[in-house]
């Protein structure tokens, strides 16, 4: 997994912003009407959410993912709201196309430019969190 310059902790504060905004999106940039570009916005800003809430970090609410997953679907996520427009027949629609692309550039460069750093990972023991160098 990458090493990159921004911190775990600034990557775990922003997976909220990031799905808060992924699923208001279509109304905030005027393609509320365009059914497929809007529920595929909704939908990863559900699983960006998800994801970050049950990602094995410190600032989750229940650690159940492994931080290399959290990455991979970071990055699946980012391709597939690239590639989203496209294939589902609206890249002829310049408010959900452009906001979809640029989202998962961002998201893509945001997983990629994060330092993933395995012993910061944390697991849920008897009520309390242990990082992966305590085990």
């Amino acid at each position: 997994m990458p090493h990159g310059p921004v911190p775990l902790r600034m990557h775990a504060m922003l997976e909220p912003v990031a799905g808060i905004l992924l699923i208001a999106a279509p109304w905030i940039f005027g393609f509320d009407d365009v059914g497929s570009s809007k529920t595929l916005s909704i939908v990863v800003g559900i699983i960006v959410l998800l994801s970050g809430m049950t990602t094995r970090w410190r600032w989750s609410l229940a650690k159940l993912i492994p931080l290399r997953t959290h990455f991979m679907t970071d990055v699946l996520l980012g391709i597939v709201l690239i590639a989203g427009p496209f294939i589902l027949g609206d890249g002829d629609n310049g408010a959900a196309t452009r906001f979809l692309v640029i989202a998962g550039v961002l998201e893509l460069l945001t997983a990629l430019s994060t330092n993933w750093d395995e012993r910061e990972e944390v697991v849920a023991t008897d009520g309390r969190d242990r990082t992966a160098a305590a085990r």
